[in-house]
């Protein structure tokens, strides 16, 4: 079996990576970096060229973004099922929401914790939180309405899927919300699910234990 390490910060967006991995049953070794350092880590720096999490490195190489780290070991692994193969009816709309929750959800979300990526005096900030807050509550309500369509409490019937547990890793971070997950009943439907997986919950502990007295921040 393919042995993967997975460079991560605590309770950052390397908890999807991480999260798939655990799902998918790999063998991994996880390898925490410290984000936003002068002198990051050389293998980090090597396999993540902007030094973000997560950073997967492989047989295949390296890989960073976290939908190409997570689509990619569904595929690495279609046993466990988290995949949505090609020319099955419900392809296109996988695909859709994989990019969906990278181009438009997690840029908000990375506003929301570091704002100073865009500008630097806090008034300018808490005007581009604010607005970020706004964009937010209509990307959730998106989602919910897409959740909601279905079954439950998965984009598919046919259980979780690389979209799932994307969503899911994110849904973790209450701040990210404009009303509190709870305006969201069918989100915060697919979170308890999710949870309640061993993997998943398993990630969440070990990356809060790890977060604390680690200020690096959600990416």
């Amino acid at each position: 079996m393919a042995r993967y390490t997975l460079f991560a910060a605590p309770d950052t967006y390397a908890m999807c990576a991480h999260a798939m991995l655990e799902e998918v049953g790999a063998d991994y070794d996880l390898r925490w970096v410290t984000l936003f350092s002068a002198s990051p880590d050389p293998d980090f720096a090597a396999a993540s060229p902007h030094c973000r999490t997560p950073a997967l490195v492989g047989p295949h190489g390296p890989l960073f973004e976290t939908g190409a780290i997570c689509l990619w070991l569904a595929e690495a692994h279609p046993e466990a099922g988290f995949l949505v193969p090609p020319g099955d009816p419900e392809r296109a709309a996988f695909l859709q929401w994989i990019h969906y929750l990278a181009s438009t959800l997690q840029p908000d979300v990375i506003v929301q914790y570091h704002p100073e990526f865009y500008v630097q005096d806090e008034a300018g900030a808490d005007a581009l939180r604010a607005a970020s807050m706004r964009r937010l509550a209509g990307v959730f309500a998106v989602l919910e309405t897409a959740l909601a369509a279905t079954p439950g409490p998965w984009f598919f019937g046919r259980g979780p899927t690389v979209p799932d547990v994307v969503l899911g890793m994110q849904t973790v971070w209450d701040v990210i919300f404009p009303y509190g997950i709870a305006a969201f009943p069918a989100l915060a439907r697919q979170r308890a699910a999710l949870l309640a997986r061993p993997g998943p919950a398993r990630v969440l502990a070990v990356h809060r234990k790890a977060r604390a007295g680690r200020p690096d921040g959600a990416q």
